[in-house]
């Protein structure tokens, strides 16, 4: 399944709207590395995949720019874990075993 995802940087964050709902990768860019902090797929939308399909824009994007992606949200996390494609893009400090619960994004 491959679905329209919005990203916008200024906001840091990729996104895709489905029955009204908004479903979110929120990111911190610092220098080199992405910090995939929070997933979030409205409860309607959950099981088809549209939080796969984020996360792996959101690689694709990291790889595309030379990044590294550090996934401290625990869905990110487990993405990472079960798609060992990406492995080269993750960055030397994450630590899928003992990644954080998602968090709201700390924005001004």
């Amino acid at each position: 399944m491959d679905i329209p995802v919005n990203h916008d940087e200024k906001t840091q964050r990729f996104s895709y709207v489905k029955e009204g709902h908004e479903c979110v990768v929120d990111y911190d860019k610092r220098e080199t590395i992405i910090d995939i902090h929070r997933t979030f797929v409205h409860a309607d939308l959950r099981g088809r995949g549209i939080a796969e399909m984020l996360l792996k824009a959101i690689s694709d994007y990291a790889g595309g720019k030379g990044l590294r992606v550090l996934p401290t949200c625990s869905y990110a996390a487990l993405f990472y874990k079960r798609h060992k494609e990406y492995a080269s893009i993750l960055s030397e400090d994450a630590d899928l075993e003992n990644s954080g619960s998602c968090r709201l994004p700390n924005k001004q």
